[in-house]
C-alpha cells in the first residue's frame, strides 16, 4: 500500500484544501493511505474531526533567528518519513512544509507543491526548487514563481494551472437549510461577511459600527472568527445575535432579527453560502475559491502586509477579470457601505459578478490535482 504525506500548516487555509484532495484521492484509489503533517495552531483539531491521521510538527517560521528549532523540526521530519515511508509528498506550503520537504528531497521522495495564491511566498519558492511538479491555484506567470531555467532543468519541474481544490460538499449547500439555520425569511438580500479562518478584527469592527445601516437594507450572516461570537444555543439562532462579539456590542442589539453571527462554520458553511446573495470577504485563496465555486458576487478586502501581500495580488487577479470588487482596508469607511448598497439594489450588477466569478473557478481542480499525484506515483513505481 502506498502512502501520500500531506504537509502544510499555519492556518486552516493550508489544511482544508489538502483534505479535499486527500478525500478525492482515497475515493479514486482506496488502496492508498494518507497522513498529514500540521502545525500545533489548531489544524490538528480539524483533522481529528475529519478522522485523518496526522503528526504535529513544531517548526519555526521562515526565520533563521532560531536555527536549532528548524534543525529539530528537520530531524523530526526525517524520523517521520522513515517511519511511514511515503511514496509522494503533497505540500500545501507554509513554514511547516519546509523541513518536511527538505527531508523528502534528501531522501529522493517526489514532491508535489500546490501554490494557492497569485504570488509565491518565501517558503514555497524554496520548496518549488525541490519539487517535481508545481500546481498553481491562480493563472500566474511562471516568472512570478522566481524559478530559474537551471532550477527547472535540475529537478525536471512541471507546472500546471489546476486552480484551488474544493471540498465536494461546499458547492452543494441548501438555501432552505441556510435559511432555517439563520432564521431569515429569504425575502431580503442576504450579505455574508467573512474574514477567513482566523477572522478579521477590522472587518468585525466595521460591521459593528455599521450594522444598523446594513440591516436596514439586508440580512447579515457574520463569520467573526474563532472566539469572537458567543451564541445562546437554548434561545434559537436569532437570539445569537444578541450575544455580541469582542467589539463594542451596543450597536448590535436592536438588529438581532436581521443579524446572525457565527465564530466558525464547517459543515454548515455550504448552506450559508447557498443562501447568500452577496459576500464581503478577505482575499485568502481558500475563501475566493469557495465563493467562486458558489458564484457569490463578492467585495474583497485584502489583508495587507503579510506574506508578500498575497491577498492583494489575489484580489487584483479577480479585479482584472471583473470577477470581484475590491476595497482596501483604508477605504472601508469611505467606500464600502456605498458599494454594498449599490450591489444590494442592483440585481443585474450582481448577476454579472456572479457569472464572472464562476468563470474563475476550475470545477474539477481537485480531480486535476489527484491526477498529478496519481501520475507521479505511477512514475515512481515504474522506475
Amino acid at each position: 500500500m502506498s502512502t501520500i504525506l500531506f504537509a502544510g500548516g499555519g492556518t486552516l487555509g493550508h489544511i482544508i484544501p489538502a483534505v479535499a484532495v486527500a478525500r478525492e484521492l482515497q475515493k479514486q484509489h482506496p488502496d492508498i493511505s494518507v497522513h498529514f503533517v500540521c502545525s500545533p495552531r489548531g489544524e490538528a483539531a480539524f483533522l481529528e474531526k475529519e478522522h485523518l491521521p496526522h503528526t504535529i510538527l513544531d517548526a519555526p517560521r521562515m526565520s533563521w533567528n532560531f536555527p536549532w528549532k528548524f534543525f529539530r523540526a528537520y530531524k523530526q521530519s526525517c524520523a517521520l518519513l522513515r517511519s511511514i515511508n511515503p511514496s509522494v509528498i503533497f505540500s500545501k506550503g507554509g513554514y511547516i512544509a519546509v523541513p518536511v520537504c527538505i527531508a523528502a528531497h534528501r531522501m529522493k521522495i517526489p514532491i508535489i507543491l500546490h501554490e494557492s495564491d497569485a504570488v509565491m511566498g518565501r517558503a514555497n519558492r524554496l520548496i518549488a526548487k525541490m519539487a517535481t511538479h508545481v500546481c498553481l491555484g491562480f493563472p500566474i506567470k511562471v516568472a512570478s514563481c522566481k524559478l530559474q531555467k537551471s532550477d527547472s532543468a535540475t529537478c525536471n519541474l512541471q507546472l500546471s494551472f489546476t486552480g484551488n481544490p474544493l471540498r465536494s460538499e461546499i458547492t452543494r449547500g441548501s438555501r432552505e437549510a441556510g435559511l432555517r439555520l439563520t432564521g431569515f425569511s429569504g425575502t431580503r438580500p442576504i450579505l455574508l461577511i467573512m474574514g477567513g479562518s482566523q477572522g478579521a478584527q477590522a472587518i468585525n469592527e466595521w460591521t459593528a459600527a455599521h450594522l444598523q445601516e446594513l440591516t436596514s437594507v439586508c440580512d447579515v450572516i457574520h463569520l467573526t472568527g474563532k472566539g469572537r461570537a458567543e451564541g445562546h444555543k437554548d434561545q434559537g439562532p436569532r437570539a445569537q445575535a444578541d450575544s455580541g462579539m469582542r467589539v463594542d456590542v451596543a450597536p448590535l442589539r436592536p438588529c438581532a432579527l436581521a443579524y446572525f453571527p457565527l465564530d466558525f462554520a464547517h459543515k454548515e458553511l455550504a448552506d450559508l453560502y447557498a443562501c447568500s446573495d452577496i459576500a464581503m470577504s478577505r482575499a485568502g485563496a481558500g475563501s475566493i475559491a469557495e465563493l467562486a465555486g458558489n458564484g457569490i458576487p463578492t467585495i474583497l478586502i485584502p489583508l495587507r502586509g503579510v506574506a508578500h501581500d498575497h491577498q492583494v495580488f489575489n484580489a487584483k487577479s479577480l479585479l482584472e477579470r471583473e470577477a470581484a470588487l475590491l476595497v482596501t482596508q483604508n477605504e472601508m469607511d469611505k467606500k464600502l457601505m456605498n458599494m454594498l448598497k449599490q450591489l444590494i439594489h442592483d440585481p443585474a450588477a450582481r448577476e454579472i459578478l456572479r457569472s464572472k466569478i464562476r468563470e474563475f473557478c476550475i470545477g474539477d481542480s481537485t480531480g486535476q490535482i489527484v491526477n498529478v499525484i496519481s501520475h507521479t506515483l505511477a512514475g515512481k513505481q515504474g522506475t
